[in-house]
């Protein structure tokens, strides 16, 4: 039986969130960036961090879910919303069993909640054309 290869992905952390250091499994085995302590783009405004995201093919890793879930569209990355509630180790195991979770259908147009009870995947795309 053949194993299953593991899928890279591509991760862009916003700026409150820990350095990608404090996350080493996670930068381990995917492509973390975090937009201040490694890209040193400070103080830039949510839009400008969503659409660097987007330009560079990453999932957007935040906390603050409240702004970013307004710039989800059907062909834009996904946004990873984590709880303020994990630490950064349970913070870390999550995100990996998500991003071992997600189909490739999920990687645009998705808002991708991941607190303590669990993981949800909550397409946005038809909630987006509401509000325009």
């Amino acid at each position: 039986m053949r194993s299953q290869r593991h899928k890279r992905y591509k991760l862009l952390l916003d700026e409150g969130l820990s350095p990608r250091q404090n996350s080493r499994e996670l930068n381990s085995l995917h492509d973390v960036k975090h937009i201040k302590h490694y890209l040193k783009f400070a103080g830039l405004s949510d839009q400008k961090v969503f659409d660097k995201a987007s330009r560079e093919g990453r999932l957007l890793v935040t906390f603050n879910i409240k702004d970013f879930q307004f710039l989800i569209e059907k062909n834009k990355p996904s946004v990873i919303a984590l709880s303020t509630q994990l630490s950064n180790e349970r913070a870390d195991l999550k995100m990996r069993k998500a991003l071992k979770e997600i189909k490739a259908s999920q990687m645009n147009g998705y808002l991708i909640s991941i607190s303590n009870s669990g993981i949800v995947f909550k397409h946005i795309y038809s909630q987006t054309l509401l509000r325009k």
